[in-house]
């Protein structure tokens, strides 16, 4: 099998972190997230990977390349124009044989879902399509998969109003394709999986499959979601670990490469310190505290339950609650940075201020 992840969005409900940063390579514990995408998928044995993509494309090949440093084959898929899931799905086709099975993934899915399984589902029933679900407990936000007693498809609901739906198995953004269908999509033209093309193989009679899971799901695509998945991961949680070794590990508390703090610092776990960071006498990082590499924290700052990216410099007495930091921002002397705040990469908040 080959696959295909969709990396063509522009990260909107990210911002600001993805001003400057593309969602599918923002850090998680360390590493990009299209890393974990590549470890799910080379676990189930597939190594041969289009990147679908319009925007920042070449932010990805310079990330990334042939992908031969993470032991896959990486092929990029240009589009000039938002093409929409199927046509971004038609437009790798070029890398694709007709007579293989492929996996797609949504770019902002975190998941070890048993593909493997999946797949055997997929083959077994003779389906032309068979779809992931994951169970969550507010549907309203995405796109309900009803079935019958079987597994089969019958029908596809959008983002129901609160008691519209009939069910909590979502569409996870995980799937598997007979390469036939890439010829029912139109070439070149805007056209979406969930709202065209899915429907349109139901009303045509083809064999549409359900897998429904209970393994780990998470969509990253929201601060709150981004935060939750790395404490998800420190608690273990979601057993696909990051690749490589970033980290000296003692108990819970992963310690990169240099670091240095001072006598007096308390460090709690679970968390993570990145290469080369530095933690002030009385500071203070609590449970749950993801720092970068280079982040330096000054004196009687404490953090906790916050993702802080690479390069970022807090001042004296600086207390950061559930937020994220992005890269070089610098955080004064004496601020409050409050549950839910988000700061774009080079922000500069001023001593004593309140975020």
């Amino acid at each position: 099998m080959k696959a295909i992840i969709l990396v063509g969005g522009e990260g909107t409900r990210l911002r600001p972190l993805t001003l400057h940063c593309l969602k599918s390579m923002v850090p998680m514990l360390g590493h990009a997230f299209l890393e974990y995408q590549f470890a799910f998928l080379r676990q189930h044995g597939i190594r041969d990977i289009i990147l679908s993509t319009c925007h920042k494309p070449e932010l990805l090949r310079a990330a990334f390349g042939t992908g031969r440093r993470y032991g896959i084959k990486l092929h990029y898929a240009l589009e000039s124009q938002p093409l929409g899931t199927a046509g971004a799905i038609r437009n790798a086709g070029k890398f694709i044989n007709r007579r293989e099975t492929v996996v797609v993934l949504n770019g902002d899915i975190l998941t070890d879902i048993n593909l493997t399984r999946m797949a055997a589902v997929h083959r077994g029933q003779r389906s032309v399509l068979t779809i992931g679900l994951t169970w969550v407990e507010d549907p309203s936000a995405y796109g309900l998969v009803q079935t019958n007693q079987a597994g089969r498809v019958h029908s596809f609901l959008e983002k129901p109003s609160p008691g519209e739906g009939q069910t909590h198995w979502i569409n996870s953004g995980v799937y598997i394709f007979d390469s036939a269908i890439f010829d029912q999509i139109p070439e070149g033209e805007n056209y979406s999986s969930e709202r065209q093309l899915f429907p349109e193989l139901l009303s045509a009679g083809q064999r549409v499959w359900s897998f429904p899971s209970r393994d780990y799901w998470m969509d990253i695509g929201t601060p709150a979601k981004y935060l939750q998945a790395h404490q998800d991961i420190l608690e273990g949680r979601m057993f696909m670990l990051p690749i490589g070794s970033v980290a000296k590990k003692n108990s819970k508390l992963y310690m990169g490469k240099r670091c240095r703090f001072h006598s007096t610092a308390e460090l709690s776990s679970p968390g993570i310190l990145g290469d080369d960071c530095f933690v002030a006498e009385e500071a203070r990082i609590g449970e749950f505290a993801v720092l970068g590499s280079k982040v330096k924290v000054g004196p009687h700052a404490v953090i906790r339950h916050s993702v802080i990216w690479d390069g970022v410099d807090i001042g004296e007495g600086a207390k950061l609650s559930g937020c994220v930091i992005g890269s070089a921002c610098r955080i004064g002397r004496f601020v409050t940075v409050r549950p839910g705040s988000v700061l774009g990469q080079g922000t500069i908040i001023p001593d004593y201020s309140v975020v």
